[in-house]
C-alpha cells in the first residue's frame, strides 16, 4: 500500500502563516463598516443571480440528456434541406424543437453532420441552438422583466450572425475541415446508441456541476464589478460606444456563461451599460466564450476555427454598435 509523502516543515509552516494571515486580513476588513456592507451587497446580488438561473440550467441539462436518449439524428437529417438558404433556416430554428445548452450542443451537430445534414444547416444549428430555443428565450424573459422586445433583439441578432456565418462556411469550407475527430466517430455513436437512462442521468448530474461552477464563478463576477468596480471607469465605457462594446464582449468570452443563465447576468450590468453593449454581451458569450474556443480548437480544422472567431467578433460588434446608434441606450 502506497502511502502519501509528509508535507515538509517548511511548507506546512508556510501554509499555516498564509492561511492565518488570509484570514486575518479578511476578519479585519469586514470589521470596517463599509467594507461589511459591499460585501453584504455582492452576497446578495450573486445569490439572487443565482438562484433565477439554476431551474434553467437543471431544466436544459436535463433536456439535453433526453434529447440524446430519445431523438436519432436520422429523423432529423431525412428532413433537412438541401438548398443553402433553406437549410441555414432550418439550422437556425432547429433548436426551438431540440433545445440544448451551448455545453451539449457539439456532439449534436457532429452527429448531424455524420447523417448528411449540410454544413449549412449544422453550423447554424450549432451557433444559434444554444440561444434559439423554448428554455433560453423563457429565462431572457424572466430576467428582463418579460420585456419581448428585448427577447425578440436577442433572438434576432443571434439568428443574423448565426445565419450568416453559417452560410459563409458552407460555401468557404468542407466536411473535412470539421473532421478532426473523424477517427472517434463511430465509437462515439455506438456509445451514445447503447447508454442506458442511469448513464445519462449521471451526465446530466456531472454537466449540471459544471455548469453550475461557472455559473457561481460569473454570478460574484458580475456582482463584484456592480460593486465594486469605480463608476468612472464604467462612465468612461459608456459614453465611449465602442468601448463599451469591446469590454462587454471580453467580459462576456473570459465569463463562459451558459445559456440558461448569462441573461441574469446581463440585466445587472445593464444597468451600467448601453443596450448594443448589452447585446453584444449575450451573443457573442455564446459563441466565441472559452469553453467553446476550446470546444472549436479540437473539432475544427485551424482555418475554419479562426474563421468563426473572427466572423462572430466583427458581426456581433457590428450588431450592437447598430443597435445603439438606432435605439440608443434605452432597455426597451
Amino acid at each position: 500500500m502506497e502511502y502519501a509523502k509528509p508535507i515538509s516543515s517548511a511548507k506546512f509552516y508556510a501554509r499555516t502563516i498564509g492561511s492565518t494571515l488570509f484570514i486575518t486580513l479578511c476578519f479585519k476588513a469586514l470589521q470596517n463598516k463599509i467594507t461589511l456592507e459591499q460585501a453584504s451587497s455582492l452576497i446578495t446580488l450573486a445569490l439572487s443571480i443565482i438562484l433565477q438561473a439554476l431551474p434553467f440550467i437543471l431544466i436544459g441539462v436535463l433536456a439535453s440528456s433526453l434529447i440524446r436518449l430519445l431523438v436519432r439524428e436520422e429523423w432529423i437529417a431525412k428532413f433537412a434541406p438541401s438548398n443553402s438558404l433553406a437549410g441555414v433556416v432550418v439550422g437556425g430554428l432547429l433548436g426551438l424543437f431540440f433545445p440544448v445548452c451551448d455545453c451539449g450542443v457539439m456532439p449534436v451537430a457532429r452527429s448531424l453532420l455524420r447523417k448528411g445534414v449540410s454544413m449549412q444547416t449544422t453550423f447554424a444549428y450549432l451557433l444559434t441552438a444554444p440561444v434559439i430555443n423554448p428554455l433560453v428565450i423563457l429565462a431572457t424573459a424572466l430576467a428582463f422583466q418579460w420585456n419581448w422586445h428585448f427577447v425578440a433583439l436577442r433572438i434576432l441578432g443571434t439568428f443574423v450572425v448565426g445565419a450568416v456565418i453559417a452560410f459563409l462556411i458552407g460555401n468557404l469550407f468542407s466536411p473535412r475541415d470539421f473532421g478532426v475527430a473523424a477517427g472517434k466517430n463511430h465509437q462515439e455513436e455506438h456509445h451514445s446508441q447503447t447508454q442506458t437512462i442511469h448513464e445519462l442521468f449521471l451526465h446530466a448530474v456531472d454537466e449540471f456541476f459544471d455548469i453550475g461552477g461557472y455559473l457561481i464563478i460569473s454570478a460574484f463576477l458580475a456582482a463584484a464589478i456592480q460593486v465594486w468596480l469605480p463608476k468612472e471607469i464604467l462612465f468612461q465605457f459608456v459614453d465611449n460606444p465602442y468601448l463599451a462594446i469591446g469590454s462587454m464582449m471580453i467580459l462576456a468570452i473570459s465569463m463562459s456563461l451558459c445559456s440558461e443563465a448569462d441573461a441574469f447576468v446581463a440585466r445587472v450590468l445593464a444597468n451600467q451599460f448601453p443596450l448594443g453593449s448589452v447585446f453584444a454581451f449575450l451573443l457573442i458569450g455564446q459563441i466565441l466564450d472559452l469553453r467553446n474556443i476550446v470546444l472549436f480548437s479540437r473539432n475544427f480544422r485551424f482555418s475554419l476555427f479562426v474563421f468563426i472567431a473572427a466572423a462572430s467578433i466583427i458581426l456581433t460588434f457590428l450588431w450592437g454598435l447598430g443597435l445603439n446608434f438606432i435605439l440608443g441606450q434605452r432597455i426597451l
